[in-house]
């Protein structure tokens, strides 16, 4: 009896829903923030521990002719709750990242924007500007994130968001070829952007603003009457 597989390499993603996947993602870590992240993390960490240790797991059973699939589920699920712990614990690294992100976010869409029609050269399918523009701005988000890293939470998340809306919107635009005129393009990129920013700013900082109402202890007023 073959073994069910765990490999995430296998697996065929279909393009049509790609960009609208992206986009939901894009609107829950605009709203949600850490609330969507943390989870994210522990998945993606047990998505791809599972797909490691499946592989590690089967190959050295093979190589000792011993073919037992109870032993590869029960190797294979605890390395993938692994993985998604250690995923957690590597949360100032994954700030980097959000950091990094959110840096490169704000340079694309300077690219999509104005930035592109300046070529400096290609380098591995794009273009030096493509590059500078988001790497640069990438390295120091994720440096700023490591020193100001609980007061730029919100920040990260209601800036990383909104780029996912903005890449399915210009995807939409350019294959059905709605908007010509480069300018508009910009105006409708950046009110997007701008909009869901700012919401999803202003929503997380009420709920955490309401939380610490919430939990807020009473005897400080107690004492002073």
């Amino acid at each position: 009896m073959e073994c069910f597989k765990f490999n995430l390499f296998d697996l065929n993603f279909n393009g049509n829903y790609l960009y609208p996947v992206l986009g939901l993602c894009g609107l829950a870590i605009t709203y949600l923030g850490n609330k969507f992240i943390k989870p994210t993390l522990f998945l993606g960490g047990t998505i791809v521990s599972s797909t490691g240790s499946y592989k590690l797991t089967e190959f050295v059973l093979n190589e000792i002719n011993h073919n037992n699939c109870t032993i590869i589920y029960i190797i294979t699920g605890l390395m993938s709750l692994s993985g998604g712990f250690i995923a957690l614990k590597l949360y100032k690294i994954m700030n980097f990242i959000l950091g990094f992100l959110t840096g490169s976010s704000i340079g694309y869409l300077l690219y999509i924007s104005v930035l592109h029609k300046i070529c400096l050269g290609i380098y591995f399918m794009y273009d030096n500007m493509f590059w500078l523009s988001t790497l640069i701005p990438g390295l120091l988000g994720g440096i700023i994130t490591q020193y100001k890293e609980k007061e730029l939470s919100i920040v990260l998340t209601s800036l990383i968001g909104p780029i996912l809306i903005v890449i399915p919107t210009k995807e939409l635009i350019e294959k059905k070829n709605l908007v010509s005129n480069n300018l508009i393009k910009f105006i409708i990129y950046f009110v997007i952007y701008t909009f869901f920013s700012f919401t999803g700013y202003m929503l997380q900082k009420k709920r955490i603003n309401d939380r610490s109402i919430r939990y807020k202890s009473p005897t400080s007023y107690q004492l002073s009457i």
